[in-house]
């Protein structure tokens, strides 16, 4: 019996090349369309979350009487929001305590800086 092994490389990549799945073209294109309508929302929910918070850093935080907790509460959600559409996967829940914390800080600075 040989001890050397002969293989036949045209035959082995063709075996290869048979194994592998095919994929018809016209659900690789179903997919593609699919991917880009995502994209696309994905863009525009960011967009909108962006206006959100442009309007949100807009309001006044504080008033005579004292902080306007409704502003900030808007403020700290624009700011969750604009983060979930930017980073997919990250929790409202996991957000929203630094998310009032930054609108709390902008908050107090804004009455200082009117105070001087």
């Amino acid at each position: 019996m040989s001890l050397n092994r002969s293989i036949s490389w045209t035959a082995a990549t063709r075996t290869m090349r048979q194994d592998r799945t095919f994929v018809a073209p016209a659900a690789n294109l179903a997919e593609r369309i699919a991917r880009e309508e995502a994209r696309k929302a994905g863009i525009r929910v960011y967009s909108e979350a962006k206006a959100a918070l442009a309007t949100a850093k807009a309001r006044p935080l504080f008033t005579a009487a004292g902080f306007d907790r409704s502003a900030i509460m808007l403020l700290a959600n624009a700011i969750v929001r604009e983060q979930r559409a930017a980073v997919l996967g990250r929790s409202y829940r996991g957000l929203i305590g630094k998310a009032l914390t930054q609108a709390w800080a902008a908050a107090k600075t804004a009455r200082l800086a009117a105070a001087h």
